[in-house]
């Protein structure tokens, strides 16, 4: 266990981005949306109490921990202009891309509107009534409906004497189905509504779950990171002599197929895909990793803006404030990390 600050911005990343070392204390220029521009110890950046899990459970930390000396040895042979294996840097990226702040507020902020949806299903007339109609002639449901209600109505009734009522019923099963149908609706609508309201009370809850969950399967994703050297050719990016990199608190960024930048591997629509991924590692270098047909042409300036609009609250630099960091700075949260709220609206009503 490394404490319970766990950092969401690894300190091997932010490192190389220091303006001054003191020791072992490394210090950079972080630019806030809310809180402007400061320097400080990369201890304190990036981090929150408990993110990966409570006292109670240090297993995820741990793991998480473990995996970043591996990844840490990455950046530094990468920075030290030494050659690395394409594995290396697709598991580098892969690794980043999903344990981010922005990655988990964006999949928490898409919950309710998954839960709305559900609601919406679940209240739909038409499917209603064809799960209930399907539930209620279902010979096993049928079966133990009807002696519910025997045993309800006639307590003292033997076996024997319940299994001839219920050979009397079952003719006036339908019948009796479709004169109650309406009260058996409002009944399931009264039920739904109580789950669902329990449901959107925890969504956050329920939605922080799901992200450690998946964020402890991020190591294993072994076909992940092969499919990534297969598709994608790997390269280190180097900036001129007057340009510098930003280092967004968004961890790696992609391109889409659709055009559209965002956290790597943040599409959840099957018909697009990250063409191309890119992730600062020093203020003049950064790992990007393309598909053969990708043809789009950034600049440094391009990527920064992209890097610092994609960023959750911050973004880390080894330059003190100017214009055009203050002019990224405006920029922080402006695109959509995954997908907008509309776009997951239509996606799940266009789902079967």
């Amino acid at each position: 266990m490394a404490g319970r600050k766990h950092h969401y911005l690894p300190r091997f990343l932010q490192r190389p981005f220091a303006y001054q070392q003191r020791g072992k204390h490394f210090y950079v220029y972080a630019h806030h949306r809310a809180h402007g521009t400061y320097g400080t110890n990369v201890m304190e950046l990036g981090q929150e109490l408990d993110f990966y899990g409570g006292p109670e459970d240090t297993s995820l930390d741990d793991a998480m921990t473990k995996a970043e000396r591996e990844l840490s040895i990455t950046v530094n042979r990468l920075n030290a202009q030494e050659p690395i294996e394409p594995e290396a840097c697709a598991r580098l990226i892969c690794a980043l891309s999903f344990r981010t702040k922005g990655m988990r507020n964006a999949l928490i902020e898409t919950f309710p509107v998954i839960l709305e949806i559900v609601r919406e299903r679940l209240f739909d007339g038409r499917e209603l009534y064809a799960e209930l109609d399907k539930s209620m002639h279902d010979p096993a449901t049928r079966r133990r409906l009807i002696y519910e209600r025997l045993r309800k109505e006639n307590p003292h009734f033997s076996r024997e004497q319940q299994a001839q009522l219920y050979s009397k019923m079952l003719p006036k099963w339908k019948a009796l189905v479709a004169q109650h149908q309406q009260n058996f609706v409002d009944q399931t609508h009264t039920v739904i509504d109580q789950l669902m309201t329990k449901v959107e009370q925890e969504a956050e809850t329920l939605a922080n779950r799901a992200f450690l969950g998946a964020l402890s399967r991020v190591p294993a994703t072994t076909p992940r990171i092969m499919r990534m050297v297969e598709e994608m050719k790997f390269m280190v990016w180097e900036a001129t002599d007057v340009e510098r990199f930003i280092l967004g608190d968004c961890g790696p960024i992609a391109l889409f197929t659709d055009g559209q930048p965002r956290l790597a591997l943040g599409s959840i629509e099957d018909e697009t895909h990250a063409c191309a991924v890119f992730l600062p590692i020093s203020p003049t270098r950064c790992i990007v990793g393309q598909e053969a047909g990708f043809t789009h042409t950034l600049s440094v300036a391009d990527l920064n803006q992209i890097s610092a609009s994609l960023s959750h609250e911050f973004f880390v630099s080894s330059m003190p404030d100017d214009d055009a960091l203050t002019e990224l700075r405006s920029s922080i949260g402006s695109r959509v990390p995954i997908v907008s709220d509309d776009d997951m609206r239509r996606m799940l009503r266009e789902t079967d």
